[in-house]
Formats: C-alpha cells, structure tokens, sequence
C-alpha cells in the first residue's frame, strides 16, 4: 500500500459530463476548465472529458497549456492569463489561444506576424483582468483583425451568483455596453458563464460558450433555500423582497444533478503504540493523554493537504470515526482502539463519510483549495467501477 494516495474515478468523470451537457445542451462549446491541475485531478484526465463531449478546455498559464498537450494533441485550449511576448511562438507552435487583456497588448502582438487566435477578456465589474471601457475595445478589435490576429472569442466573469443581489444583473449590462460598438455576430465564440452561472441563471441569449470547471469533478454548487424552520422561511421573504426591490432576473436555486465526486482520499498505519495516561504526544508535547491510550501513527500531515486545522476532526478506518490528535509536515496521531490494526486502511476522504465541504470547514477554507492542496501533493491513481 502507498503511504497516501488519492483516487481519481473517471467513470464517475464521464457520468458527470453527460450528465451536465444532456441537461445544458442548447450550447455549441463546453470549455472544461482544467486550471490548477484540473482542480487537483490531474491532466490525465482530458481525454475522459473530450471523449464525453467537451470540446474546449481552458487553463490559467502556458506551463498548465504545455502540459494538458501533452495528453491531447488537437482539442483546442484557451490560456486564460495573457502570457510574455517571447512566448508567443510557443503558443502558436503549439496550437494555443491566447488572452487578449488591454489595447496595450493588443500593440505588443503588432509585430506577429503568424496564424494566432485570440479570446478578448471583457472586466465588466469583476476589477481584474479585461478591457472596460466600449471605445479600448472598439479600438483593441480592429487593431487585431488589421494584424490578421483570428478574434475566435470574447468573454468575462461575473464577480457574484446574482441570485440575491444585482452585481450579477450590472455585470451583464455592462457587458453588453462595453460590446456596443463592435458586431459580436462576427466573433464565434461568446462565453460568459461558469459552472455556478449555467446553474443559477437562464441560457445568456448571445453566449454560445460555458465554461464548466467545478461541476466536472462532481460538486453541485446550486444555491439553495429552505422552507424548512423559520429562519430558512424569513430567509427565503428576504430573498424576495430583495429580488423585486432590486429587480433582479429570474434565477434558480436548488437545482438537482446527478453528479458524483472524483475524487477520494486514503492512507495506510505506520505504526501503533499504547501509551499511558498523562503521557505527553506531539510537537511541543501539547497533546497530554487523558487515558491509557492507543495512538495509530498515519503519514499524513500538512505536506498531503492536511493541516494542523484538522486537529479535533476525524478520519474512519473500519466504518468509524477515529479523531485526529496532533498534526505535522508528514505524519499525524490518530486516536484509536484495540480493533484497529497496521493493516487497516485509513479513509480521509471519500465522498460520504467525509466530503470535500467538511475538509474544507475544518481547514477553514474552500473546497477548490482542498481539492487543489489534496490532489497535487499525494500519488494519484486513476480507477473506474469495477476496480476495487
């Protein structure tokens, strides 16, 4: 047994790509988002994406790029930062789209002089990254058709769901606002849209394009309200109030969708010691044993994703809880019994017992950085089915 490992299930991949694009299916591109080693996963996963209907991938930088090529020669990918001049021809050697972000940019490619196709990224409140004024894109479009520079895509990201407040709603506006003087009809593809926008809000009229990044590893983002006690019934006038006050655009909550997590984590014992009460365990000797105990050494720490925020919190060998009492870099003290043995398998995350929200909660954090800290720093090994 490998000391940590994660599993990567690709049948439960597959599931969830068709099951998202048999529900969504009135778009002509499904980008997976395959940034930060495609949440953690890892880019061997591509081909399950592409062989199940995605047919654009999307990546932060060209290093991400390079490396996604690797197991996939033709499907088109998006870098979604603007990368150096000196590697453009990188870029283009290799079949990549790059981001377009301000006219001053648009002025550097003046001097290539090469097939090179474009995305133009619109900050249509967000504050990032993108072009926000209508006259800088005016201008940033026609000088990049005028260098024959392929303008193949426009697109933005919304800052907020917009399911309780009008950021969302402003966004879209100004998108179309700052997109008034150029003819979108001419651009092939518009993507405006994450995973949490195609679930909380109708089909953008214009938007041919969805970028779908944490619904493809199985976590259904929905928002969600609750009729069930009366807080969640307050709650739920509030949002109404709210929505009609401010006019927002109808949105849904509590979507259902058949997804299934990718991902899950194991480990194995190391050893097992049964020490004294009053003994004293760990860095620092902060952890004093209130009983005779047995102590299941595990080498999980804060180098696997795991850090000393998980102290308190549980992990099951055998179909029960066990607590974690101390953490480090490389190994951590789990509390145990009699029953458990070296042999024993160590389960930290598998999707029931113990989800990616509740890892999240523990280390005070969100899912994706957990996906990300778990995924990339543990041997990953990739299953279906009907393996064990």
């Amino acid at each position: 047994m490998e000391e940590a490992y994660v599993k990567i299930n690709l049948d439960n991949l597959s599931n969830n790509v068709k099951t998202i694009i048999d529900k969504y299916n009135d778009y002509d591109y499904y980008i997976g988002v395959v940034k930060g080693d495609a949440y953690g996963h890892g880019e061997y996963i591509v081909n399950t994406l592409v062989e199940n209907g995605i047919n654009y991938l999307a990546v932060s930088t060209l290093d991400e790029a390079l490396n996604v090529r690797k197991f996939n020669k033709d499907i088109p990918i998006l870098i979604l930062e603007p990368i150096t001049l000196n590697s453009i021809d990188l870029a283009i050697k290799n079949d990549f789209t790059i981001t377009v972000h301000d006219l001053n940019y648009a002025n550097d490619l003046n001097d290539i002089n090469a097939k090179l196709k474009c995305h133009i990224k619109i900050d249509s409140g967000m504050g990032r990254l993108g072009i926000r004024e209508k006259q800088e894109l005016k201008e940033c479009y026609e000088l990049l058709k005028g260098n024959n520079i392929e303008v193949e895509g426009i697109y933005t990201h919304f800052a907020t769901i917009g399911v309780f407040d009008k950021k969302w709603d402003n966004q879209l506006e100004n998108f179309k606002n700052i997109t008034s003087l150029i003819d979108l009809n001419e651009i092939p593809i518009i993507h405006l849209g994450s995973s949490i926008v195609l679930l909380s809000h109708p089909k953008i009229e214009f938007a041919n394009a969805i970028r779908i990044g944490t619904l493809l590893y199985g976590y259904n983002i929905s928002p969600t309200e609750s009729n069930v006690g009366l807080k969640n019934k307050l709650r739920v006038v509030r949002n109404r109030y709210y929505q009609k006050k401010y006019n927002i655009s109808e949105t849904f909550t509590n979507v259902k969708l058949d997804l299934l997590p990718c991902m899950s984590f194991y480990s194995r014992i190391l050893q097992i010691k049964k020490l004294s009460k009053g003994e004293q365990i760990g860095y620092g000797a902060k952890v004093t044993l209130e009983n005779d105990s047995y102590i299941a050494i595990i080498p999980v720490g804060y180098n696997n994703g795991i850090g000393i925020k998980n102290i308190g919190r549980y992990v099951f060998i055998n179909n029960k809880k066990y607590n974690i009492l101390s953490v480090g870099m490389n190994m951590s003290f789990v509390l145990v019994d009699d029953s458990v043995k070296v042999t024993d398998e160590v389960v930290l995350l598998d999707g029931k017992n113990i989800t990616i929200g509740t890892l999240a909660r523990f280390n005070d954090t969100s899912f994706h950085e957990m996906l990300l800290n778990i995924g990339k720093n543990n041997l990953r090994i990739y299953t279906n089915n009907e393996e064990k």
